[in-house]
């Protein structure tokens, strides 16, 4: 019997070519299975083949391989011996039984751009200049004094100079443009997005450029600075040559005293000896300019890199693909190694998929009212017309209204017609959602539809859960990022790709039409189908090379559409006297960081706006209405006015997010509609998914469901029975801009095409109402659509996939975007990744860069989490990653209540730390959990805690260390860990020190009450839901902090804040350490420590070192139990110098009043006995007293204003809840 990689090895002989076998282990070690890719020179697929030993993978793969050239005609099948294993390569006949299915090399994009090249928006002035070489050359500059630590890339061109620079350059190119101003947010969280599009002669095309900012001039700096940078980096202007501006803050920082043990200083001097690291001597270099100081970091090598030619460098590849298979499960990405399935031909198994299918409908009563009812669907009137463009071009671009069937019909169309024509075995579908919600309840109707189980025709796949279908003839429902992670191993065994939802313009969206358009211009027979909601295509058809655009019909009802001002007319609504005072309210801190930080605190409310033809009460409500608040008032006189009108049928209320889906469900609960007769639910894509199903569910006669929802309801789902919309007008949108790093979060306006969706939600099953809560006058000045999120998200996760699917270059591939990101966007994420290690001197993935990619996490949290693994703490860091990834709201607020509660701010004990009380309220849950679920639910109550907020970062936890595991780090190396968080612990401290990495350049420092300074040396707040807030004058243990996210309200607040020691900071938390000069070092030129230089450089000495014990992790994970005794010694000093009190030595530090010991509950300890009468504190906090107690709530209620779920009183056993009733609001 021949052997198949016999075959291979004497084609590649006779072709004079010799390829290359890569084997590697994959799975858990218990379940291992070898993957096998075969690689030949100049051919662009990459064969794959898996076994559960080396030689059947190496002989699969050289199979899949042989199968590639006999489908593209360079191998006649005739030409290999029967009995090689080659069990029928794909016939060749079509789905109709016509044609040559895939030997047809049908040319798709004909003279348009192919994978190779670079999209026109990045092509510089000199074809020859690179623009990330050119950047990289930039490096060798030195660094500007400035907080943009990246502005030397940039050619120095920053936020200060560039505004000038731009003007000059268009005066001297006689361009005539100006800002386009789009507010984005309410008066409360006003921010605006400046916009500007120059035609560039020299380039002969536009350039553009949209970045946001809280006030006009804040936005338009940062979109000069854009505009700027990429006319840098195409070669348009040269690098910025006058001196920058010295920041005035640096010199106003006081230095803070930092002192280590002259005993801790020997453990570090002996631990570089050993490993022979230089150390730079701050007396023996003298500084250039007395400001910028001395570098203490050692410089790296960049000698290697500055040698990379194109040749060294992996050409852009495109994704591998295959059609259906014998031997193959495409769903699993590998070989059938045993049963009927390893052996049989795809003709054996189209004959079984029609056969059963025919018997089926002979048989099945069930399935004949199913086909009945879709036969009724809008799109069924044009299933041939459909099926004869699906048949005829590669891409095809279906657009239709929510409702019409498309999500649920064209997959099953086009398995349909394949079973029906006996080619069954080679159709295989991935249909993706943009949401997990979407994805399990589409794949749950189709199967219904089919009177299937799940696992039978169709499956699905997202985040934590999968059901995989048959190997062939089927169809797998999954999310996004899904199907991006299945792609590392190519995709072999599909027929179809259908992307859901292409208008919502998300960036993995986005990132997966780039990598289709370019495989289906290598493999014209892979068939792709997008589809989108009844907006304008345009953009979609050109991108895909013209291709053809059905429309098809909705079969919605007429909807009548209410805005504010008649909803006000019909209600008779009139603000209470509380609600006018609290939109009045705000706080003197925002006030003051607005003036300090000169913003523009003018707020436009348009509901003052009203026409004549409503009566001067209407308009008097509405000038009383602030555009900010979200009035539930309102919301509850409009289900009053709809429950009048006695219409059957369900309301659907759009809100922007959680926090406000959960204080509007309390406040119905505890008002009318908390009755027998209503039924409220929130629908989240973050509840269980039994909660998720019950909005679907139908509720009985008298019976109205209120569903409270966020834009998931918008095009995702489909619920039959509503007929009234309830619409806040808002979303909640990221926003970010690169030169400072800011990410933000704020609750904006929709755009008007989110709320025609929402509109039409109304009209599914008989006329319906939309009531609208903007004014027109808002509705005529909102945006027509949002900006797409590639142009405000950070872009280094997005790097680090194109690098982990081997798709070349990172800019020359987001070049070919349907909208390419700003190229200066794009030079920051590559500048990262190299900062972190990720990519080699060939801009390869590191073996660092290839775990990070396979994290679904931010990569610095993705490197503390491995660091962690190292130094002990990586349980503690999983949930730490957990909590910042997912942005959650761990504390479920009532309505009126702004702040934690002190019961709730004592979870974070001495450690001034959001993460450290989201991490004991994680143990304390978990117990509570173990004893059932009903004392999970009541304990969740009790210390007022989203309970699904819980779960969900558990199971985000779970994941992160199992793909650990996956990746080869130890067990040992993930022990569970109880937290202290009111007494010294030191895996906890090394935990701290490390999410200054994990969360870096997000670093500030506390000033007075509220008030920090971030590293833009802007004034920004403490958030309200921080355990760090008080309403007195706190004086923390240590000034700095790091925090997980801003947000933009009137002011930037910070949320998830940690408190941090110095040399936290020092070690983790900087990119820069200078000396200045008198004992002072700088860290990222703003942050002043008071310290010996020489203990300063000898601390920077130890930092390359620490990247190395990265290079070690990842190279060999399963060894850094293990390390050589330099590498142990290393760690152990590291440790110590993360203990928080180890730069205190011989240092008093000022003690006083930490945020939990406010006014209103006594502080003290833990341990039980009677309250203090007063929360006064002399210098000491109580916490290891006896006495003290501490305002956990005692039945009535305290801060909390929730009537009472009091501790047991001297008791430390959680189980037990003291008594006191639900207040009611």
């Amino acid at each position: 019997m021949a052997d198949m990689k016999s075959v291979f090895h004497e084609w590649c002989s006779k072709n004079k070519v010799e390829p290359k076998f890569e084997v590697r282990p994959t799975g858990p070690k218990h379940r291992q299975r070898f993957l096998c890719e075969v690689r030949v020179p100049n051919y662009p697929y990459v064969a794959a083949g898996n076994s559960t030993n080396k030689k059947d993978a190496e002989r699969n793969a050289a199979r899949d391989f042989m199968s590639f050239l006999v489908r593209t005609g360079k191998v006649n099948a005739s030409d290999i011996p029967a009995d090689a294993g080659m069990a029928a390569i794909a016939p060749a006949t079509n789905a109709d039984g016509s044609g040559d299915r895939y030997g047809s090399q049908r040319k798709f994009f004909d003279g348009g751009m192919g994978p190779q090249d670079l999209g026109q928006a990045y092509q510089p002035i000199e074809r020859e200049i690179n623009p990330v070489d050119r950047a990289r050359e930039q490096l060798e500059m030195k660094e500007a004094e400035s907080v943009d630590v990246n502005a030397a890339i940039h050619g120095n061109w920053t936020i200060e100079n560039a505004k000038a620079k731009l003007h000059q350059f268009m005066q001297m190119n006689k361009i005539t443009a100006d800002y386009k101003y789009t507010p984005v947010g309410p008066d409360h969280a006003r921010s605006f997005m400046a916009e500007m599009h120059i035609f560039v002669r020299q380039l002969k095309r536009t350039v553009t450029a949209r970045e946001t900012g809280s006030n006009k001039q804040s936005a338009s700096k940062s979109c000069a600075l854009s505009l700027v940078r990429q006319l840098y980096h195409l070669g348009v202007i040269e690098a910025f040559s006058g001196t920058l501006k010295q920041r005035k803050e640096d010199a106003d920082m006081k230095p803070y005293p930092v002192k280590i043990s002259e005993d801790l200083m020997q453990k570090v001097e002996e631990c570089i000896r050993d490993l022979d690291l230089p150390v730079i001597n701050p007396y023996n270099i003298k500084a250039e300019n007395e400001n910028t100081g001395v570098s203490l970091l050692i410089p790296t090598n960049r000698e290697a890199r500055n040698q990379n030619d194109d040749a060294s460098q992996m050409q852009g590849s495109v994704i591998p693909w295959a059609p259906p298979q014998p031997n193959w499960n495409a769903w699993n990405a590998c070989n059938i190694d045993e049963g009927y399935l390893a052996t049989a031909t795809l003709d054996d198994l189209c004959e079984d998929l029609e056969t059963t299918s025919k018997e089926k409908r002979m048989n099945n009563a069930e399935l004949h009212k199913f086909i009945e009812f879709r036969e009724c669907l809008p799109i069924a009137a044009m299933r041939n017309e459909i099926m004869s463009n699906i048949h005829e071009y590669p891409v095809v671009i279906i657009r239709g209204n929510t409702g019409c069937g498309k999500t649920t019909q064209i997959a099953q169309y086009i398995l349909e017609d394949y079973i029906a024509s006996g080619q069954g075995a080679f159709c295989n579908i991935y249909v993706t959602q943009p949401r997990r919600i979407s994805a399990i309840s589409v794949a749950e109707r189709v199967a219904a539809e089919r009177c299937e189980n799940l696992g039978e025709a169709v499956g699905y796949s997202v985040r934590f859960e999968t059901v995989t279908p048959r190997p062939y003839g089927a169809i797998l429902f999954c999310t996004v990022g899904v199907l991006l992670r299945k792609l590392e191993g190519g995709l072999r065994g599909i027929s179809h790709i259908i992307v859901d939802e292409i208008h919502e313009r998300d960036v993995n969206s986005d990132f997966l039409l780039v990598i289709l358009r370019d495989m289906v211009h290598t493999y014209p027979d892979l068939h792709v189908i997008l589809m989108s909601a009844t907006i304008d295509t345009t953009l979609f058809s050109e991108y895909f090379g013209k291709c053809p655009v059905l429309e098809i019909p909705g079969r919605a009802f007429p909807v009548q559409q209410f805005f504010l001002e008649d909803c006000v007319e019909m209600t008779k609504f009139m603000p209470t006297p509380e609600s006018r005072k609290k939109s009045k309210d705000r706080d003197d801190e925002e006030k003051s960081v607005i003036a300090e930080n000169g913003e523009d605190a003018n707020e436009q409310n348009l509901n003052k706006v009203c026409d004549a033809k409503y009566s001067q009460q209407t308009k008097t409500a509405m000038a009383l209405l602030s555009e900010s608040e979200c009035s539930f008032e309102l919301i509850d006189a409009l289900l009053v006015h709809i429950k009048s009108k006695n219409i059957p049928g369900a309301v659907l209320i759009f809100l922007p997010g959680w926090n406000l889906i959960f204080a509007l469900m309390k406040y119905l609960q505890n008002s009318q509609f908390g009755g027998p007769q209503f039924r409220i639910l929130p629908c989240h894509s973050q509840i269980p998914r039994e909660d998720q199903r019950k909005v679907f569910e139908p509720v009985p006669d008298g019976v109205t469901k209120i569903i409270l929802s966020t834009n998931i309801a918008e095009t995702s789902i489909t619920i039959d029975d509503i007929v009234f919309v309830i619409d806040i007008c808002k979303a909640r949108m990221k926003m970010f801009t690169s030169h400072n790093n800011l990410t933000s979060y704020a609750t904006v306006w929709a755009a008007r095409s989110n709320l025609e969706q929402r509109k039409g939600r109304a009209g599914r099953v008989r006329p319906g109402f939309c009531f609208t809560l903007c004014s027109r006058a808002r509705f005529q000045k909102l945006e027509e659509s949002m900006t797409p999120e590639i142009f405000r998200t950070p872009l280094h996760e997005l790097a680090l996939s194109i690098k982990l699917l081997r798709l070349g270059s990172i800019h020359q591939f987001l070049s070919k975007a349907l909208e390419p990101p700003p190229l200066d966007a794009v030079i920051e994420a590559e500048v990262l990744l190299r900062d972190m290690r990720c990519l080699d001197d060939n801009d390869e993935l590191t073996p660092l860069g290839r775990i990070l990619a396979r994290l679904p996490i931010e990569p610095r949290l993705g490197k503390m989490l491995i660091l962690g693994s190292v130094f002990g703490c990586a349980d503690i860091l999983a949930n730490m990653a957990s909590y910042s990834s997912t942005f959650s709201e761990i504390f479920a607020l009532d309505i009126g209540q702004r702040r934690l509660a002190n019961h709730q701010k004592l979870l974070g004990g001495r450690k001034c730390s959001d993460h450290v009380a989201m991490i004991v309220a994680t143990q304390m849950w978990e117990n509570a959990k173990n004893r059932g679920e009903e004392e999970e639910i009541k304990f969740c109550e009790w210390k007022g805690l989203q309970l699904s907020t819980m779960r969900v970062m558990s199971e985000a936890k779970g994941q992160l260390l199992d793909l650990l595991q996956q990746t080869g780090f130890p067990e040992e190396s993930m022990i569970s860990y109880k937290v202290d968080a009111n007494n010294d612990d030191p895996v906890l401290d090394m935990a701290t020190a490390l999410l200054c990495l994990g969360l870096y350049p997000n670093v500030c420092v506390h000033k007075e009450k509220r008030k920090v300074l971030t590293t833009e040396s802007k004034a920004a707040l403490l958030h309200k839901t921080s355990v760090n807030c008080s309403n007195l004058a706190v004086t923390f243990p240590y000034p700095f902090f790091v925090f997980g996210e801003k947000i933009r309200t009137r002011a930037v607040s910070c949320k998830q804040m940690t408190m941090v020691a110095p040399l936290h900071l020092l070690l983790f938390g900087c990119r820069k350490v200078d000396y200045i000069k008198d004992n002072i070092v700088r860290l990222d030129n703003w942050l002043n420590l008071e310290m010996d230089p020489q203990h300063a450089a000898a601390l920077a000495a130890l930092k390359p070192a620490i990247e190395t014990l990265v290079t070690i992790a990842c190279d060999r994970p399963d060894e850094i139990g293990q390390l050589e005794e330099p590498q142990a010694k290393l760690i152990n000093v590291v440790k110590e110098l993360c203990v928080m009190n180890a730069g205190d030595y011989n240092i008093t530090r000022e003690a006083g009043v930490l945020p939990f010991q406010s006014r209103q509950g006594g502080g003290g300890g833990h341990s039980g006995g009677p309250p203090s009468k007063r929360g006064r504190f002399d210098g000491g906090s109580g916490w290891n007293r006896g006495g003290g107690g501490s305002n956990w709530g005692s039945g009535g209620g305290g801060n909390w204003g929730r009537g009472g779920f009091g501790r047991s009183s001297g008791t430390n056993q959680w189980g037990r809840y003291g008594g006191g009733g639900r207040g009611r609001f």
